[in-house]
């Protein structure tokens, strides 16, 4: 899992932590959305309407850290444009998925875990298919 993370981590300077921050945020963005069949394939990115932003509150649940840490990331992503503040509260806009560099990282990403997956398969893994 750590080589999987570290693919998509290159897009954040090889900061992991970064990564799991930005991930976090971006699901709590768009996880209401999950069985929406016009997201279901890679690049269908749903538009920033469709975004619902999050509370730090929000990301302080799904990420348990040290606030000083978690706040620190944030503003970060928000330096770097990789996140937005709408109304007090943090969305990652659509526009950051369609960047070059994160296009190749979650195109790698997708590849391992497509490669992870089949490997379970292979050794008796089921997922409920």
């Amino acid at each position: 899992m750590t080589k999987i993370s570290g693919a998509m981590a290159k897009v954040h300077g090889d900061d992991v932590i970064e990564y799991f921050v930005f991930t976090a945020l971006w699901v709590l963005n768009s996880s209401h959305l999950i069985g929406d069949q016009r997201y279901v394939q890679l690049k269908s990115i749903p538009p920033d309407a469709l975004r619902k932003p999050a509370s730090l509150d929000e990301l302080r649940h799904a990420l348990p850290m040290p606030d000083d840490i978690l706040q620190t990331y944030v503003k970060r992503l928000l330096d770097k444009g990789l996140a937005e503040e709408v109304s007090g509260r943090l969305v990652v806009p659509t526009a950051v998925f369609t960047q070059p560099d994160m296009l190749k990282g979650t195109s790698e990403l997708y590849e391992s875990v497509v490669q992870m997956v089949t490997s379970m398969r292979t050794a008796g893994f089921s997922f409920g298919d």
